[in-house]
């Protein structure tokens, strides 16, 4: 056991040496990675096949099956989905999985009959190929996007796509792999088996991926402020969810590695403390530069070049069958969800980088060596793999750069040219600021301090020279607006970083709002125009359509507690729109901006709109919640102070006033205030009922005894901002007490919508159908948080048996609104 043990950590070290070697080649050759990597795992094993020593070992190590399924394919799957942005994901979720499972169905199809009918290769080991090449990895269709800069939702539907056919390929693998091995099976029975084995590996995983997820999220928030054990639990969380998955309960460890993935990626930003967050994520870049590294010398030592040779015939006639197989999935199948009420069509451009992206890599290249001596045709399988991953990486992956240009994805340059002189200027006049300081420091002679300024000044100059000529250029209308929307948007995106920074915003609520800014910043510079308001924008929260776990008895408390927290965290992104929009007018207002005098106040006019409505919304939130206003300024005010001092500190270790172990110990106590007031809600979102239901007029007359007795009758509700309350139509049956908060009623007639009364405080809805047995009549939606209680109709039967007076007033008033 321990010369086993001793091998592969021995095997495995040799192969990090050599990828380290390798990357530095690769970095003055200009030759791809992984190209480099598969081409020194060919040598070597040619070199060392024959030898007796650890180098012949390594070439002829029969494990390597088992570490690619083991150790590499949960890293890979974990990092590819724990990347990436939850929220545009969210978003495009609909594209991405059509073209994830039902096109990969269609690809493999293609493949598996196109490669059948053209080759010796039966249809079954076609399907198989054809799972393996419909499965992408775009880890370099990625990078390209990154350093270009072409539009996000572009960069999430072939990133998303990629990360979610890999895991249904894997597991239409293991269901070709069924059906080849059940041969005594009748068709029918093989049909209906192969869907059962489909849905409960796919299914099956998705469940555990969940399950092991939350597990570790809510342990991840009792212990945050525990950074090697949250960074440790994220690790783990890869392998234990793929491992569980795999090997005891015998569905799909990729789905459940993705799953979990996905989830902690959503969850990262809003559980994770900056620091953990940025860890976590180097980490796992690391294991996976490990893992890509280990696949690909694998692949090199499992070419045969005697059938790589003689297989290349088919492999161009394999390539040429996935690029159509591709074809048609992508352009077929994309227009057809475009005819999907409120689908976001995706364009020709977008679909055809989509099509080409289709890179193969290492996902292909584990699921071809994870079947190894599963099938006759393995090392030609093995070979025709290899040849399409070449392919598509030198071919596809090098022309992508050219055709992203072509298409005019990368269009917008004057924006972007005029960001980046203006970041350099202001790189420089920072330098020059700092000159002064760093010579009387002693640090340089005065002469040096003369030339480092000079130079500085010069450059400013040139760029300020640069920067005039972009402006005197003779820009259409439009163009210029474009130029000042993006300016401001960059401006907001600064504010909310300092405000993160400053502790007058959280982690949370900054990461909404930055995301939001990103989206307009991607409008502007690739169509040309701003969506209806950043500064408005709510979302849906998933609590919308979770009403129905509120009548369970256990989930009702906890579903209430999330809805004030949603409330809070609403606030809070209003709050820090609001302060952005106040900060952009100011700017907009310098005089020193170039830019014609009506575009100004057009780009104004819509900061101003948005400023408006926000500056609404708080008012309308500090009537109805005075309290919980003054609470959260008051945590606004705590934060901000806590990281001044924590500042003070850090730049007292910086100055060597005081030792890192001193500072630690007091930075520590700090973080550990700003956390728990980040985490605790505020209490005045919780008032007390009995005074909450005297400012119910249904029950002014009633002495405080009685008020008791009703209290427990009554359950209370936080609505968040835009909740539908009731629905024209709907049949339940329960009357709703406004304490605080405003509800917009809402009556559609003709397939039109009418306003027809705004509630306040006091009012009550939804008697009708207690009354009378019968539909709601009119929709009720909230327009700030409310704070409600609400009467079933058992709890209201007694009510009004109790005090026919306010039965008599509930009455009388439905009669009125009738």
């Amino acid at each position: 056991m321990q010369n086993v043990t001793v091998e592969i950590i021995a095997i495995i070290s040799i192969l990090l040496v050599i990828s380290s070697i390798t990357k530095l080649i690769s970095k003055y050759s200009q030759i791809p990675f992984t190209v480099l990597l598969v081409i020194a795992g060919f040598l070597i094993s040619f070199v060392t096949k024959n030898h007796q020593g650890m180098f012949g070992q390594l070439a002829n190590y029969q494990g390597y099956p088992d570490i690619l399924l083991y150790v590499c394919l949960p890293t890979l799957i974990f990092e590819a989905a724990f990347s990436m942005d939850g929220r545009l994901l969210k978003q495009n979720i609909l594209p991405i999985l059509a073209l994830a499972v039902p096109g990969l169905f269609i690809s493999t199809t293609l493949i598996g009959i196109f490669v059948s009918a053209l080759t010796p290769l039966n249809f079954l080991t076609a399907l198989l190929l054809g799972s393996i090449l419909s499965a992408t990895d775009n880890v370099a269709v990625i990078a390209i996007f990154r350093q270009i800069g072409v539009p996000k939702r572009l960069a999430i539907l072939v990133e998303g796509e990629s990360l979610f056919n890999s895991s249904t390929g894997f597991v239409v693998l293991k269901t070709i792999l069924f059906v080849m091995f059940a041969s005594s099976f009748t068709t029918e029975h093989l049909i209906i088996d192969s869907i059962y084995q489909f849905s409960w590996n796919f299914f099956g995983g998705i469940f555990v991926g969940l399950v092991t997820s939350f597990i570790t999220g809510y342990v991840i928030m009792w212990m945050e402020e525990e950074l090697l054990i949250v960074i440790s639990l994220t690790v783990i969380l890869a392998y234990a969810s793929f491992i569980l998955a795999e090997v005891v309960l015998s569905v799909s460890g990729v789905m459940a590695a993705i799953t979990s993935g996905v989830v902690m990626a959503y969850w990262r930003k809003t559980k994770f403390t900056p620091d953990a967050e940025n860890y976590t994520s180097k980490i796992l870049e690391f294991l996976t530069y490990i893992v890509n590294s280990l696949i690909f010398l694998m692949v090199g030592f499992s070419i045969n070049p005697a059938i790589l040779i003689k297989s290349l015939p088919i492999i161009m006639i394999v390539i040429v069958s996935m690029l159509t197989a591709r074809a048609v999935m992508v352009f077929g199948l994309i227009p057809v969800l475009a005819k999907i009420p409120n689908f976001v069509p995706i364009n020709r451009r977008f679909q055809t980088i989509t099509w080409w992206g289709g890179i193969q890599g290492a996902i292909g290249l584990t699921m071809v060596l994870s079947i190894s001596n599963l099938v006759p045709e393995h090392e030609l399988l093995v070979s025709i793999v290899m040849g399409v991953v070449l392919f598509t990486i030198i071919v596809q992956g090098s022309s992508m750069g050219r055709l992203i240009h072509w298409l005019r994805l990368d269009r917008l340059l004057l924006s972007d040219r005029f960001a980046e002189i203006a970041a350099e200027i202001a790189a420089e006049n920072m330098t020059l600021a700092q000159i002064p300081a760093l010579q009387n420091g002693g640090l340089f002679s005065m002469q040096i301090a003369k030339q480092l300024q000079s130079d500085c000044e010069k450059t400013i100059k040139k760029k300020s020279m640069e920067l005039q000529h972009l402006e005197d250029t003779n820009l259409s209308d439009e163009k210029e607006k474009k130029l000042l929307f993006l300016s401001c948007l960059a401006k907001e995106k600064y504010l909310y970083y300092e405000m993160l920074g400053n502790g007058t915003l959280s982690q949370q609520a900054y990461l909404v709002l930055n995301h939001m800014v990103d989206m307009e910043i991607d409008s502007m510079r690739f169509h040309g125009k701003v969506t209806k308001g950043i500064s408005t924008l709510q979302l849906n929260h998933l609590l919308y359509e979770l009403g129905f776990l509120e009548k369970i008895p256990l989930l009702s408390s906890v579903v209430n507690r999330l809805r004030i927290h949603y409330t809070i965290t609403d606030y809070e992104e209003k709050w820090g729109a609001y302060q952005s929009c106040i900060a952009v007018l100011e700017y907009l207002n310098n005089k020193e901006i170039k830019i014609k005098n009506g575009l100004i106040k057009e780009v104004m006019d819509k900061y101003l709109e948005w400023h408006n409505a926000t500056k609404k919304y708080l008012d309308y939130v500090a009537n109805q919640f005075p309290e919980f206003v003054n609470d959260m300024q008051n945590r606004f005010a705590k934060r901000n102070l806590l990281y001044a001092k924590y500042e003070s500190i850090n730049n007292q270790v910086k100055q060597g006033l005081i030792p890192q172990s001193v500072a630690d110990r007091i930075t520590k106590k700090y973080i550990a205030e700003i956390h728990k007031l980040g985490n605790e809600r505020p209490e005045k979102m919780r008032l007390n009922p009995l005074d909450l239901l005297r400012n119910v007029p249904l029950f002014k007359n009633i002495p405080d005894d009685n008020l008791m007795l009703i209290l427990p009758l009554l359950k209370e509700y936080h609505a968040l901002p835009g909740e539908y309350i009731i629905r024209q139509g709907g049949m339940d049956d329960a009357l709703y007490l406004i304490v605080r908060g405003v509800i917009r009623v809402i009556k559609e007639r003709e397939g039109v919508n009418s306003e027809i009364a705004t509630l306040i405080a006091g009012d009550f809805i939804g008697e009708q159908a207690l009354l009378h047995h019968v539909m709601r009549t009119a929709t009720c939606k909230a327009i700030t948080p409310c704070i409600l209680y609400v009467l079933e109709r058992d709890e209201f039967e007694i009510l009004i048996r109790q005090f026919p007076d306010i039965h008599q007033i509930i009455l009388n008033e439905s009669q009125n609104r009738a």
